[in-house]
Protein backbone atom coordinates (compact mmCIF):
# COMPACT_ATOMS: atom_id res chain seq x y z
CA UNK A 1 0.00 0.00 0.00
CA UNK A 2 2.84 2.39 0.83
CA UNK A 3 4.50 1.74 -2.52
CA UNK A 4 1.21 2.34 -4.36
CA UNK A 5 0.66 5.59 -2.45
CA UNK A 6 4.16 6.83 -3.33
CA UNK A 7 3.68 5.89 -6.99
CA UNK A 8 0.30 7.64 -7.17
CA UNK A 9 1.59 10.89 -5.63
CA UNK A 10 4.60 11.02 -7.96
CA UNK A 11 2.50 10.21 -11.03
CA UNK A 12 -0.07 12.87 -10.08
CA UNK A 13 2.57 15.57 -9.71
CA UNK A 14 4.13 14.59 -13.02
CA UNK A 15 0.82 14.65 -14.92
CA UNK A 16 0.28 18.29 -13.89
CA UNK A 17 3.74 19.26 -15.13
CA UNK A 18 3.43 17.37 -18.41
CA UNK A 19 0.15 19.06 -19.32
CA UNK A 20 1.93 22.42 -19.61
CA UNK A 21 3.69 22.85 -22.97
CA UNK A 22 7.05 24.57 -23.13
CA UNK A 23 7.05 28.20 -24.23
CA UNK A 24 9.15 29.21 -27.21
CA UNK A 25 12.00 31.59 -26.47
CA UNK A 26 11.96 34.71 -28.68
CA UNK A 27 14.17 37.73 -29.38
CA UNK A 28 12.09 39.82 -26.99
CA UNK A 29 12.61 37.28 -24.22
CA UNK A 30 16.38 37.62 -24.59
CA UNK A 31 16.20 41.41 -24.44
CA UNK A 32 13.99 41.26 -21.34
CA UNK A 33 16.25 38.73 -19.61
CA UNK A 34 19.28 40.96 -20.04
CA UNK A 35 17.27 44.00 -19.00
CA UNK A 36 16.21 42.24 -15.79
CA UNK A 37 19.85 41.75 -14.79
CA UNK A 38 20.28 38.11 -15.81
CA UNK A 39 23.94 37.37 -16.57
CA UNK A 40 24.95 36.64 -20.18
CA UNK A 41 26.10 33.15 -19.13
CA UNK A 42 22.66 32.41 -17.66
CA UNK A 43 20.97 33.69 -20.83
CA UNK A 44 23.10 31.41 -23.02
CA UNK A 45 22.28 28.49 -20.73
CA UNK A 46 18.56 29.27 -21.09
CA UNK A 47 18.94 29.31 -24.89
CA UNK A 48 20.63 25.91 -24.86
CA UNK A 49 17.90 24.43 -22.64
CA UNK A 50 14.80 25.90 -24.25
CA UNK A 51 12.86 25.47 -27.49
CA UNK A 52 13.53 28.62 -29.51
CA UNK A 53 11.87 30.61 -32.27
CA UNK A 54 14.22 33.49 -32.94
CA UNK A 55 13.85 36.12 -35.63
CA UNK A 56 17.17 35.70 -37.44
CA UNK A 57 16.34 38.15 -40.22
CA UNK A 58 18.34 41.33 -40.75
CA UNK A 59 15.57 43.31 -39.05
CA UNK A 60 15.63 40.95 -36.07
CA UNK A 61 19.40 41.26 -35.77
CA UNK A 62 19.20 45.06 -35.95
CA UNK A 63 16.75 45.02 -33.05
CA UNK A 64 19.14 42.91 -30.99
CA UNK A 65 22.02 45.25 -31.86
CA UNK A 66 19.96 48.30 -30.86
CA UNK A 67 19.23 46.58 -27.50
CA UNK A 68 22.99 46.02 -26.96
CA UNK A 69 22.66 42.23 -26.86
CA UNK A 70 26.24 40.85 -26.62
CA UNK A 71 27.65 39.18 -29.72
CA UNK A 72 28.16 35.77 -28.09
CA UNK A 73 24.48 35.69 -27.09
CA UNK A 74 23.43 36.57 -30.64
CA UNK A 75 25.73 33.77 -31.87
CA UNK A 76 24.05 31.29 -29.51
CA UNK A 77 20.69 32.45 -30.85
CA UNK A 78 21.81 31.93 -34.44
CA UNK A 79 23.00 28.39 -33.61
CA UNK A 80 19.80 27.42 -31.80
CA UNK A 81 18.27 24.43 -33.66
CA UNK A 82 15.09 24.84 -35.63
CA UNK A 83 12.29 22.63 -34.38
CA UNK A 84 10.52 20.28 -36.79
CA UNK A 85 6.88 21.10 -37.58
CA UNK A 86 4.33 19.76 -35.13
CA UNK A 87 1.92 16.99 -36.06
CA UNK A 88 -1.42 17.11 -34.26
CA UNK A 89 0.08 19.35 -31.61
CA UNK A 90 3.08 17.14 -30.88
CA UNK A 91 6.72 16.90 -31.95
CA UNK A 92 8.59 13.59 -32.12
CA UNK A 93 11.93 13.76 -30.29
CA UNK A 94 14.58 11.05 -30.36
CA UNK A 95 16.33 10.25 -27.08
CA UNK A 96 19.84 8.84 -27.72
CA UNK A 97 20.98 5.62 -26.12
CA UNK A 98 22.71 6.03 -22.74
CA UNK A 99 21.20 9.45 -22.00
CA UNK A 100 21.96 10.00 -18.28
CA UNK A 101 19.45 11.03 -15.65
CA UNK A 102 19.78 11.65 -11.92
CA UNK A 103 17.28 9.87 -9.70
CA UNK A 104 16.48 9.92 -5.99
CA UNK A 105 15.12 7.05 -3.91
CA UNK A 106 11.46 7.59 -2.94
CA UNK A 107 11.47 5.34 0.14
CA UNK A 108 13.74 3.80 2.75
CA UNK A 109 15.21 0.36 2.03
CA UNK A 110 16.24 -2.15 4.66
CA UNK A 111 17.71 -5.60 4.06
CA UNK A 112 15.58 -7.01 6.89
CA UNK A 113 12.33 -5.62 5.44
CA UNK A 114 12.31 -5.69 1.64
CA UNK A 115 12.98 -8.97 -0.13
CA UNK A 116 14.37 -9.76 -3.61
CA UNK A 117 11.83 -8.98 -6.31
CA UNK A 118 10.44 -5.96 -4.45
CA UNK A 119 9.60 -3.07 -6.81
CA UNK A 120 11.48 0.10 -5.78
CA UNK A 121 10.40 3.60 -6.76
CA UNK A 122 12.65 6.56 -7.51
CA UNK A 123 11.98 10.00 -8.94
CA UNK A 124 13.88 12.06 -11.50
CA UNK A 125 15.75 14.94 -9.86
CA UNK A 126 16.50 17.02 -12.96
CA UNK A 127 14.39 17.18 -16.09
CA UNK A 128 15.89 15.82 -19.30
CA UNK A 129 15.69 17.96 -22.42
CA UNK A 130 16.56 17.15 -26.02
CA UNK A 131 16.82 20.06 -28.47
CA UNK A 132 15.39 22.23 -25.73
CA UNK A 133 12.24 20.10 -25.39
CA UNK A 134 11.45 18.33 -22.13
CA UNK A 135 11.26 14.57 -22.70
CA UNK A 136 11.50 13.42 -19.06
CA UNK A 137 10.04 15.69 -16.38
CA UNK A 138 11.49 16.45 -12.98
CA UNK A 139 9.69 14.20 -10.53
CA UNK A 140 8.97 11.53 -13.16
CA UNK A 141 8.50 8.07 -11.70
CA UNK A 142 11.36 5.60 -12.03
CA UNK A 143 11.01 1.92 -11.19
CA UNK A 144 13.63 -0.54 -10.10
CA UNK A 145 13.72 -4.07 -8.75
CA UNK A 146 15.51 -5.43 -5.71
CA UNK A 147 17.86 -8.19 -6.81
CA UNK A 148 19.42 -9.09 -3.48
CA UNK A 149 18.56 -8.39 0.16
CA UNK A 150 20.62 -10.19 2.78
CA UNK A 151 21.21 -9.60 6.46
CA UNK A 152 24.59 -10.49 7.93
CA UNK A 153 25.03 -14.24 7.62
CA UNK A 154 26.19 -16.60 10.33
CA UNK A 155 29.44 -17.07 8.42
CA UNK A 156 30.16 -13.33 8.74
CA UNK A 157 29.19 -12.28 5.23
CA UNK A 158 28.22 -8.59 5.30
CA UNK A 159 24.61 -7.48 4.95
CA UNK A 160 23.84 -6.33 1.41
CA UNK A 161 21.23 -4.65 -0.79
CA UNK A 162 21.50 -4.51 -4.57
CA UNK A 163 19.05 -3.51 -7.28
CA UNK A 164 18.65 -2.62 -10.93
CA UNK A 165 16.70 0.25 -12.47
CA UNK A 166 14.09 -0.85 -14.99
CA UNK A 167 12.21 2.10 -16.54
CA UNK A 168 11.24 5.78 -16.34
CA UNK A 169 7.99 7.48 -17.31
CA UNK A 170 8.42 9.87 -20.26
CA UNK A 171 6.28 12.97 -20.82
CA UNK A 172 4.06 11.13 -23.33
CA UNK A 173 3.25 8.38 -20.85
CA UNK A 174 5.43 5.64 -22.26
CA UNK A 175 7.94 3.80 -20.09
CA UNK A 176 11.50 4.08 -21.32
CA UNK A 177 13.80 1.19 -20.38
CA UNK A 178 16.82 2.01 -18.24
CA UNK A 179 20.07 0.37 -17.41
CA UNK A 180 22.00 0.87 -14.24
CA UNK A 181 21.73 -0.07 -10.62
CA UNK A 182 23.63 0.00 -7.38
CA UNK A 183 24.54 -2.01 -4.31
CA UNK A 184 25.15 -1.19 -0.66
CA UNK A 185 27.02 -3.47 1.72
CA UNK A 186 27.40 -3.36 5.48
CA UNK A 187 30.68 -2.61 7.19
CA UNK A 188 32.44 -5.90 7.95
CA UNK A 189 34.26 -4.31 10.87
CA UNK A 190 31.13 -2.89 12.51
CA UNK A 191 29.21 -6.17 12.22
CA UNK A 192 25.84 -4.59 11.35
CA UNK A 193 23.02 -7.09 11.25
CA UNK A 194 21.32 -5.32 8.35
CA UNK A 195 21.98 -2.49 5.92
CA UNK A 196 19.75 0.44 4.98
CA UNK A 197 19.50 3.04 2.20
CA UNK A 198 17.65 6.24 3.05
CA UNK A 199 14.95 8.00 1.10
CA UNK A 200 16.45 10.71 -1.09
CA UNK A 201 19.73 8.91 -1.83
CA UNK A 202 20.85 9.88 -5.34
CA UNK A 203 21.93 7.60 -8.18
CA UNK A 204 22.63 7.84 -11.92
CA UNK A 205 20.69 5.87 -14.51
CA UNK A 206 20.98 5.65 -18.31
CA UNK A 207 18.36 5.15 -20.98
CA UNK A 208 18.60 1.83 -22.80
CA UNK A 209 18.42 2.02 -26.58
CA UNK A 210 17.31 4.81 -28.92
CA UNK A 211 13.75 5.89 -28.09
CA UNK A 212 11.23 8.30 -29.62
CA UNK A 213 9.00 10.47 -27.41
CA UNK A 214 6.10 12.67 -28.54
CA UNK A 215 6.14 15.99 -26.68
CA UNK A 216 3.60 18.79 -26.68
CA UNK A 217 4.51 21.41 -29.27
CA UNK A 218 5.85 24.56 -27.57
CA UNK A 219 3.77 27.72 -27.76
CA UNK A 220 4.39 31.42 -28.25
CA UNK A 221 3.44 33.68 -25.39
CA UNK A 222 1.05 36.53 -26.10
CA UNK A 223 3.13 39.69 -26.66
CA UNK A 224 2.68 42.11 -23.80
CA UNK A 225 1.92 45.02 -26.07
CA UNK A 226 -0.93 43.06 -27.66
CA UNK A 227 -2.65 42.11 -24.43
CA UNK A 228 -5.95 43.92 -24.07
CA UNK A 229 -6.82 46.04 -21.05
CA UNK A 230 -8.55 44.38 -18.13
CA UNK A 231 -12.31 44.34 -18.40
CA UNK A 232 -14.00 46.83 -16.05
CA UNK A 233 -16.10 45.47 -13.26
CA UNK A 234 -19.81 45.46 -14.11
Amino acid sequence: MLALSIAASIAGAQDKADDIPDRLLTNQDIIEMLGSGMTPLAVVSRIHNSPCKFDKSSAGLETLKAANVPYHIVLAMMKAPELPPATKGHIAVVIPDSTPLQVGLSEDLNSSVQQPGYVIYFEVLEEVRIRGLRVIAKGARVRGRLLGSNDRSRTGEAARLDWSLTDVLAVDGQRLPLRGGSAVSGDELQQEKNVTVGKGEEFTAFTHGVRKVNVLAPILATPKNLEGPASPNP
